[in-house]
């Protein structure tokens, strides 16, 4: 069966740099699912996004012999096709239920005009409404981005669309979209004076954007082209880029569709910046690449940036930037000198003047609560108090500086540069930095046990206010960032092994909010709100889900200690896989027995009562058992712990198969039960090994 190439490209006004890759990609999958539905078979599969443009291209053929009832009856071999099979195919009813309300496309009865035309048009008209109702549902799914309407048109995209093209072959897929008929025309580089170019065939994109159009439309490989381009021009500076910052190559690539790599100097004075000002000038404000010596790693005087632009005077374009780069240099020179004349306490006051939420006060009332919150963590973990509750003091001071209003990105490395100026210790002056760390899920986490405590006590305390007003996030709404801060916190509490105890932190944190909070159960919904938050951490890092239940059902709020079980019984799992089985039945046919007898135990076994050799025996390994796991979960040697526990094994059936456990004596039985429950609770000082799939 013959094979066509399907095209379908929008041109646009300029797209959302940051959302550019991302939109592409959705509407490549919309369109590809919206083929394969329809029976299409898909290969050679592309997708292409430039700042003007989205487009899909494939090769497709029909899938089996005979079309879903939903889009035709009888199937056609678009080899064989004769023209009595294309009007019983337009005689059908319900061939195709079109979205007048973005397309506007009528289905044609006009069968003699079909008739006309060769066997390939034929089937190109049938393939019509079809091919425009797949689009229509792609570009209706694309619907969680902001939209924008633009003159008459009352149906919403990203950015206004200013052509449509679809193409099978050569063959022009007749439609409208956003009021736009579909068209060859394609527009290449919009700094072209002519940039339209016909389109006469699917094959020919995107080669004849890159040939009469200046337009790389496939985003990797402009990507690709930047990166190289970019490295080969830091190489002739003397230097190297960053080779770590995706996001500005990112970006950059969503910006231009036809790179031109180009590369100016500021003067070397300017380096007596924190070059973290620098930073923030050339990514966020300018989109320039930094160059890096290549011995030592310092900032050098040069930037490297990419022009969207077809020009002979390159060094009028240099010039141009140079002048734009300097003044912003200049003014991080005037903004430096002003926050010089004071010094980072001295911003204190200023902070009454900042809301962190209305319903939560400002942030000086925020930065109380972290120097409070900072100290009493620094008491359980056994770090420097004062320095802690001092390096919590002065955390969001930098937020009321200058350098900070005008370059935002530097929060907290201003607070770090200016705390070494006002000669406070390194711990806390590195602490006003790392106490926004970790900002996301593979971040870095702070250093110092002091940047640790700001750290967890800046983010609990967001958390505790959210939650304690009941603006809980959902979905995807989640203004405040919580889920990251929770993962935030756990990631410290794992890596540092902290003996913190989540629960008390947590109820330490609600008690500093004093009356302000209306949620009177804050305290257990944080608790499951973190320990959802851990269990969606250790499946994406890729735990068995059933372990991390097993462990998480075991009640621990150190955090460290979860870690360390979870460890332990994945590895048990991997190593004894028998001995797994024989604590998982043992465990289940002790619960069996003890959930179902609501009674009430005693405080210990009394052996006078026993009679039975089998419960003397059982008893004796519960408590020698019961020695050696306190002293092994103590030492935190879990895996030990499980292998210890293997000895019950024996005993438990042995005490099953001979001992009468419901006693016509009460006391008996109770004490026997008693037994039972003590057994239990040796399984549960690890995981709840009842959870753990076999």
């Amino acid at each position: 069966m013959k094979k066509y190439t399907f095209l379908v490209e929008i041109g646009t006004e300029p797209l959302p740099s940051k959302l550019l890759k991302k939109l592409g990609k959705n509407f490549f999958n919309q369109i590809i699912s919206g083929l394969k539905k329809n029976n299409f078979v898909c290969d050679q599969v592309n997708w292409y996004a430039s700042a003007c443009r989205l487009a899909v291209k494939a090769n497709i053929r029909i899938k089996r012999n005979h079309y879903d009832s939903t889009i035709f009856t009888n199937q056609i071999d678009s080899d064989d096709i004769c023209n009595k099979c294309v009007k019983n195919i337009y005689n059908q009813e319900n061939f195709i239920t079109s979205k007048m309300n973005i397309q506007g496309n009528k289905q044609t009865d006009n069968y003699q005009e079909i008739l006309k035309c060769d066997d390939n048009v034929a089937v190109h008209k049938n393939y019509e409404h079809l091919f425009c109702e797949i689009i229509s549902t792609a570009l209706e799914k694309l619907n969680h981005y902001t939209m924008m309407r633009w003159g008459n048109i009352d149906i919403p995209f990203v950015r206004p669309v200013r052509t449509m093209t679809i193409l099978l072959d050569t063959y022009l897929i007749k439609g409208c979209f956003f009021g736009i008929q579909t068209n060859r025309m394609l527009r290449g580089n919009r700094f072209m004076q002519d940039n339209r170019i016909v389109l006469e065939h699917a094959d020919d994109y995107p080669d004849i954007l890159t040939k009469n159009g200046w337009v790389i439309a496939d985003y990797v490989v402009r990507k690709n082209v930047i990166r190289s381009a970019v490295e080969k021009e830091a190489e002739k500076l003397g230097g190297v880029i960053d080779t770590q910052d995706n996001n500005l190559l990112e970006e950059v690539t969503s910006l231009v569709e036809w790179p031109v790599i180009l590369s100016g100097r500021f003067n070397d004075k300017f380096l007596e910046l924190p070059h973290e000002v620098i930073l923030h000038i050339m990514r966020y404000d300018q989109r320039y690449f930094s160059v890096y010596n290549v011995i030592n790693g310092m900032l050098l005087p040069y930037f490297i940036f990419v022009a969207n632009t077809i020009s002979n005077n390159c060094e009028k374009i240099i010039i141009g930037h140079e002048n734009v780069i300097t003044p912003r240099l200049m003014d991080a020179e005037f903004f430096l000198r002003n926050d010089n004349k004071c010094r980072l306490e001295d911003y204190i006051p200023k902070l009454n003047s900042v809301l962190f939420h209305r319903k939560l006060g400002t942030l000086r009332d925020k930065s109380w609560r972290i120097e409070e919150l900072s100290g009493w963590i620094a008491s359980q973990i056994d770090v420097d108090i004062q320095q802690t509750k001092r390096a919590g003091h002065l955390c969001k001071c930098d937020l009321m500086s200058n350098m900070v209003f005008e370059f935002p990105s530097t929060q907290g490395t201003i607070g770090m540069y200016y705390a070494r100026r006002d000669g406070e210790s390194e711990k806390i002056a590195v602490a006003q930095q790392e106490h926004y760390q970790p900002r996301f899920s593979e971040d870095k986490l702070p250093t110092t046990y002091v940047s640790c405590a700001v750290s967890i006590a800046d983010k609990i305390d967001t958390i505790s206010g959210i939650f304690g007003i009941k603006e809980f996030p959902k979905g995807n709404r989640d203004p405040f960032a919580l889920k990251r801060s929770a993962i935030g916190i756990l990631r410290i509490l794992i890596d540092k092994k902290l003996p913190l105890n989540l629960l008390s932190l947590i109820q330490k944190s609600v008690e500093l909010y004093g009356e302000q909070l209306i949620n009177a159960e804050v305290v257990n919904d944080i608790y499951n709100f973190m320990c959802n938050r851990l269990f969606s951490w250790y499946s994406t890092r890729g735990y068995r889900s059933d372990i991390v239940r097993a462990v998480l059902n075991v009640e621990s709020a150190n955090i460290a200690e979860v870690d360390a079980r979870i460890e332990a019984v994945t590895n048990f799992c991997k190593l004894k896989k028998e001995e797994n089985i024989k604590l998982n039945l043992t465990y289940k046919r002790i619960l069996n027995i003890v959930s179902k007898k609501q009674t009430s135990y005693n405080d210990d076994v009394k052996f006078c009562l026993f009679t039975m050799p089998e419960e003397i025996n059982l008893a004796t390994q519960v408590i020698s058992i019961e020695k050696k796991l306190q002293e092994l979960c103590t030492q935190h040697r879990y895996y030990d712990a499980l292998v210890v526990m293997i000895k019950i094994f024996s005993a438990v059936n042995m005490f099953f198969d001979n001992v009468m456990i419901m006693d016509k004596n009460e006391n008996v039985q109770i004490n026997r039960l008693t037994l039972l429950n003590k057994a239990k609770k040796l399984f549960l000082k690890v995981a709840d090994v009842s959870l753990l799939h076999l």
